[in-house]
């Protein structure tokens, strides 16, 4: 069975990038594994220069996300804050990143609840309360992400 329009290399990398480029425009929720991974990598690429990480610091940072990913404590919209239209991570909420006064930078998930004065254990604390890490999002794409497109 033939078509009118031979199928070529080119007209199959073209429907594989539309279909990648279709994928990321999903929330982050719907967004296969290997796809987030990107996506967590462009992140890593987009904070780097506010914590002024070395390439080692990014690689170990990349693999605890990854881990993080793995153990689904990055599964949900409440945690990962996803422009759909920039197709990137804009937060990641509970992460904290700090560099410490001998030059190592530590990061992890926060497991303590800030405390408010004055406030009774029964009120629901405020969601600005929570710890996160976040990005301004820059025009240009990275390289990572034009290789990916």
């Amino acid at each position: 069975m033939e078509s009118d329009h031979p199928v070529t290399d080119e007209t199959f990398k073209i429907l594989l990038e539309d279909s990648a480029r279709e994928a990321y425009m999903r929330p982050w929720h719907r967004i296969e594994r290997g796809l987030r991974l990107n996506r967590l990598r462009i992140f890593v690429e987009d904070v780097a220069p506010q914590y002024n990480m070395t390439k080692e610091e990014k690689d170990h940072f990349f693999i605890y996300l990854q881990k993080a990913l793995d153990k689904k404590l990055l599964n949900t919209l409440k945690v990962v804050l996803y422009n759909q239209e920039t197709q990137r991570i804009t937060t990641i909420k509970g992460l904290e990143l700090s560099r410490s006064g001998d030059g190592n930078i530590k990061w992890a998930f926060s497991t303590k609840k800030p405390r408010v004065e004055g406030v009774s254990g029964t009120r629901k604390k405020k969601k600005d309360d929570v710890f996160s890490v976040s990005t301004d999002v820059p025009a240009k794409l990275t390289k990572i992400e034009e290789a990916a497109v």
